[in-house]
């Protein structure tokens, strides 16, 4: 475990709950290259993985093959939770590397001896879990529901997560996945916000002008 490693863990609002040091010899840390994929429908662990560095996305695949971008993860977000204890026999979802990647791997037998240990890291986790089942229903109606003006707002909003200044760190591309929708509607789109003034847009910079 390098100095960076324990840093990450004493940043992340789930780790930092507990002694790292007394799991070190345990985590295992691993690395991917740009478009590698680290877990897939088939092919996962059960465990929480922590990015250390990098980026990655969480996509699902249809029926039909159409691959819909659901999130973009990056330093010190947390994924896994999926099947951590839940005996499913499928990953839910895929996650691709977006940029040289490094996670630290947290076997699920060392989720519950963590639990057993510090109540704060259980408590952090159930708080975690709250935000990605408030984040997934915002996900939810972002897809389903509204003129693509009205998603496009919604996407916003849930990724300022509060803000009312922000970058988006993914393309126009990567959003028209995100929402369903085609690239040259998610152009119309931010023109329809910004005309309506509910948003400013200069590049990748936005700012919510009617929070």
């Amino acid at each position: 475990m390098t100095a960076g490693d324990r840093e990450a863990f004493l940043k992340s609002p789930l780790f930092k709950n507990i002694d790292i040091d007394r799991f070190k010899d345990r985590v295992v840390f691993i690395t991917a290259k740009k478009g590698e994929t680290i877990m897939t429908k088939k092919s996962f662990s059960r465990c929480l993985a922590l990015i250390i560095k990098g980026k990655a996305t969480v996509s699902k695949i249809g029926l039909d093959g159409r691959r819909t971008v659901i999130n973009s993860l990056s330093d010190g977000d947390v994924f896994g939770m999926a099947t951590l204890f839940y005996e499913e026999a499928e990953f839910p979802s895929e996650i691709t590397s977006e940029a040289a990647l490094r996670l630290a791997i947290f076997p699920k037998e060392l989720v519950e001896e963590a639990f057993s240990l510090y109540p704060e890291f259980a408590k952090a986790y159930a708080v975690l879990l709250s935000e990605k089942i408030h984040f997934l229903n915002k996900k939810l109606s972002a897809f389903s529901e509204g003129e693509a003006s009205e998603k496009l707002l919604r996407w916003l909003l849930t990724t300022a997560n509060g803000r009312t200044e922000f970058e988006f760190g993914c393309s126009f591309s990567k959003i028209a996945q995100m929402l369903g929708i085609s690239r040259a509607s998610v152009y119309r789109a931010f023109d329809t916000l910004c005309e309506k003034g509910a948003i400013s847009k200069d590049g990748k910079k936005i700012v919510i002008l009617k929070p």
